[in-house]
């Protein structure tokens, strides 16, 4: 039996590649930044600041509603960071951090917010 790997999108909760708004708030720092992807369980972006593993995070994202990115529905929620790897750095700004947030206390409307935007996107 062979196995093929394929491109297709094999997890559970599909994810979208834009570019959404993101503010992130811990105890000692936030930060405004973009997703690099999104799903309904969490996020992937770049930080310029390293955040410990577990780190407990308020996140609000400013979804676009339809093609017009001037119209936005947001979303509140927390997550945990659960994947930092260094991705560089920048020649202002020093390191370079591509992190990954697990949504861990989301209300369900909330996530439903999210799927839309994905299945939207993903057309």
């Amino acid at each position: 039996m062979s196995h093929h790997n394929t491109s297709a999108e094999r997890r559970r909760h599909p994810r979208i590649k834009e570019g959404v708004q993101l503010i992130l708030k811990a105890e000692d720092f936030d930060t405004v930044t973009e997703t690099i992807n999104l799903s309904c369980l969490g996020v992937y972006c770049q930080l310029n600041k390293h955040i410990p593993l577990m780190t407990s995070l308020k996140i609000a994202l400013a979804l676009p509603l339809g093609d017009q990115s001037k119209d936005l529905e947001y979303v509140e929620c927390q997550g945990v960071v659960v994947r930092v790897e260094e991705a560089g750095s920048h020649p202002h700004k020093g390191g370079v951090y591509n992190t990954a947030i697990y949504f861990n206390k989301i209300e369900k409307s909330e996530r439903e917010k999210i799927e839309r935007l994905v299945e939207t996107r993903r057309g």
